[in-house]
C-alpha cells in the first residue's frame, strides 16, 4: 500500500498490537484519518474510524474525545498533513486535549511527489531541495517532537525511529507509554 522504504506500515503494526497488548483495541478509536498517505490505513485496520480533509486531525480527534471520553482516541497524520493544519495541532496542545497524536514524520511531502516540507532535515534532498535544505534559503526544520514537549498540557512526547528492529522496540514502548 506505501510506497517502498516507507515505515507506515511498520508503525501501523506496532499501533494495532500495542493496542491488542493493552487491551484496549475495542475501545480505540482513529480520530482522524486526513488525505495524506495515512488515509491508506483504512483499509488495513478492523476500528473505529473518522476520515477527513487533509489538515484539520486534531480538530476532529477533539471533536471525537469529546464525544466519546471513555474512548482511546488516536489522531494520525503525516509531516504534511499535521504542519498544514498546524494551527489546529497547536491548539490542541495549548487545550491539553486528551487524545494521542502520532505525527509520522518522513521529512517530505510524499504523496506528491517528495517536496520539501516543515520537518525535512538539513542538508536532506528532496525534489524541490535536490542539493539538500539550506536554512539560507528555506528555514529551518519544525522539530514537533520538541515543540509539543514545551506545553503544558502534554502528557508525553517521544521521537521515535522505526528502521531498525532495536528502534521499534522503543518505538512500541514509547507508543505503550502513550496510550
Amino acid at each position: 500500500l506505501h510506497c517502498p522504504g516507507c515505515h507506515y506500515g511498520i508503525i501501523q503494526r506496532i499501533m494495532c498490537e500495542v493496542l491488542e497488548e493493552l487491551g484496549v483495541a475495542d475501545k480505540s478509536i482513529l480520530g482522524s484519518i486526513g488525505g495524506g498517505c495515512s488515509a491508506l490505513w483504512v483499509v488495513n485496520l478492523d476500528m473505529d474510524m473518522l476520515g477527513i480533509i487533509h489538515g484539520p486531525g486534531q480538530a476532529m480527534a477533539t471533536v471525537v474525545k469529546r464525544l466519546h471520553p471513555e474512548a482511546i482516541v488516536i489522531c494520525v497524520g503525516g509531516d504534511g498533513e499535521m504542519a498544514i493544519g498546524g494551527g489546529y495541532f497547536l491548539a490542541a496542545l495549548q487545550r491539553g486535549e486528551k487524545f494521542t497524536t502520532l505525527f509520522l514524520n518522513n521529512g517530505v511531502y510524499g504523496t506528491t511527489g517528495g517536496q520539501m516540507a516543515p520537518t525535512t532535515l538539513l542538508g536532506m534532498r528532496t525534489t524541490t531541495t535536490p542539493t539538500g535544505r539550506d536554512p539560507r534559503q528555506t528555514g529551518f526544520p519544525l522539530h514537533v517532537a520538541e515543540l509539543a514537549a514545551s506545553f503544558k498540557g502534554t502528557a508525553y512526547s517521544a521521537r521515535v525511529a522505526v528502521h531498525t528492529p532495536a528502534q521499534r522496540q522503543r518505538a512500541k514502548k514509547a507508543f505503550r507509554t502513550a496510550i
